[in-house]
C-alpha cells in the first residue's frame, strides 16, 4: 500500500464530529454499471485553527514540527458518497451510500455499501469504482444465506489483492465464516481458512505483508486475532497482549497493521498504542481526546500516522475521522464517515 500519502496540519483536542460505523465460494461477477457517476459536489475547504498560546512571561515559543504529512490522500466512505481529502481540502469521488472504501494503486477504489452481520439485509457485494463507474467484483452466491465483508487491500506479486470474508448459513451447526484473498488482476480467490462460526468471529481485519490482524468475539469475550496467511497463529503475548479479554471496556481493541507488516496499532481506552512487530517494543503512545477510545470503529496506520474513525456518541453515527501523528499532534477531517489512507 504505497501511494501518495496525505495529510494535514497540527490540531490538538478537536471535537468529535457529527456522524456511524460500522465468505469458498466462487466469487460471482455483478453486471457492471457503465454510466459514470458525475462529480458535482463542490470541494470543501477548511482551515484548522490552533488555540492561542499565552506564556506566563515573555519568551520565545517553539512549536515542534508535526509528523502528519501535508500531502497524504485519504478516502472517506459515508451515506453521502466517497470523498477524498488532501491537505486542507476535500472533493467528491463517487456518489451513493458506502460503508467502507479502500484505494487501489490504479487510482480506483474498492467499496462496499453494507458491512454486514449475520442475516443483515442489503447489498453486500464488493465493487470497484474507477472514474465514477461501478463494477461488481465479489458477491455472495446466495444473498439470502451468505454475506460478504470487505476487510483490506494489499499489493502482492505486482497485483492488488482484496482481503474479504464470507459469512455462511444460519444457526449453530450451519454457520461459518471463511477468509479469502481476491486477486484483482486475475479475478481469482484464494481461501485462507475458516475464521468464525455462529457465535464467534472477527471484526474488521487488516493485512500487512504476511500478517493478518484484528479482533475476534465470542459472546462477552474478545481476543486479539494475529495470524499468518498460511493460517498459523501468533501468541498475542509476543506483543504484550493477553490471549483474551472478558467484558473489558478498557482492554486492547481495534487492532490494525500497516501494509509492510512492520507496525501494529491498537487502542487501550483513550491511549493509542503502536508497536514494532519485529521487537514488540512500543514506538508510540498517544493520548486521544477524552472518551474517543470507547467509540472507535476502526484504525488505519500508514507511516507515522494513524487514522481514527469513530462514532458520535450523541447520534450513534460515524463522525469526522481524526489523523494522529506519533508525536501526539492531531487534526480532524472536514467530512464524516469511515476513513482509509491511499496506498
Amino acid at each position: 500500500m504505497v501511494g501518495t500519502l496525505v495529510m494535514v496540519v497540527v490540531l490538538l483536542g478537536v471535537d468529535l464530529g457529527d456522524e456511524p460505523a460500522p465468505d469458498t465460494l466462487a466469487p460471482t461477477t455483478v453486471t457492471p454499471t457503465t454510466e459514470p457517476v458525475p462529480d458535482t459536489s463542490p470541494a470543501i475547504d477548511y482551515t484548522p485553527t490552533v488555540p492561542p498560546i499565552t506564556p506566563a512571561k515573555p519568551t520565545t515559543t517553539t512549536i515542534a514540527p508535526s509528523t502528519i504529512p501535508l500531502d497524504q490522500r485519504i478516502f472517506v466512505a459515508s451515506t453521502t458518497g466517497v470523498t477524498t481529502v488532501t491537505g486542507s481540502s476535500s472533493a467528491s469521488y463517487a456518489a451513493g451510500t458506502w460503508a467502507i472504501v479502500i484505494a487501489l494503486r490504479d487510482g480506483g477504489v474498492v467499496a462496499q455499501r453494507v458491512w454486514p452481520g449475520y442475516g443483515q439485509s442489503g447489498d453486500t457485494a464488493i465493487y470497484r469504482i474507477v472514474d465514477g463507474v461501478e463494477t461488481g467484483l465479489i458477491a455472495p452466491a446466495d444473498p439470502t444465506n451468505q454475506w460478504v465483508r470487505l476487510h483490506d487491500v494489499i499489493a502482492d506479486g505486482g497485483s492488488d489483492k482484496i482481503l474479504y470474508s464470507v459469512k455462511n448459513g444460519l444457526g449453530f451447526d450451519a454457520a461459518f465464516e471463511e477468509l479469502f484473498l481476491f486477486d484483482v488482476a486475475t479475478n481469482a480467490s484464494q481461501s485462507l481458512g475458516i475464521i468464525g462460526g455462529w457465535e464467534d468471529g472477527p471484526g474488521r481485519l487488516s493485512i500487512g505483508d504476511n500478517l493478518i490482524v484484528g479482533e475476534t468475539y465470542s459472546q462477552i469475550d474478545s481476543a486479539p486475532f494475529i495470524r499468518r496467511r498460511d493460517g498459523s497463529t501468533i501468541d498475542p503475548n509476543t506483543f504484550g497482549l493477553a490471549a483474551s479479554y472478558s467484558d473489558c471496556a478498557v482492554c486492547p481493541k481495534n487492532f490494525a497493521i500497516d501494509e509492510r507488516g512492520e507496525q501494529l496499532a491498537w487502542v487501550e481506552d483513550d491511549l493509542l498504542v503502536v508497536i514494532a512487530v519485529a521487537t514488540g517494543e512500543r514506538v508510540a503512545e498517544v493520548n486521544l481526546i477524552a472518551g474517543l477510545g470507547r467509540d472507535i470503529d476502526s484504525l488505519d496506520i500508514s507511516g507515522r500516522t494513524v487514522l481514527v474513525s469513530a462514532y458520535d456518541r450523541n447520534t450513534g453515527v460515524l463522525g469526522r475521522p481524526y489523523v494522529y501523528g506519533f508525536d501526539g499532534t492531531s487534526v480532524q477531517l472536514p467530512v464524516i464517515g469511515s476513513a482509509t489512507f491511499a496506498r
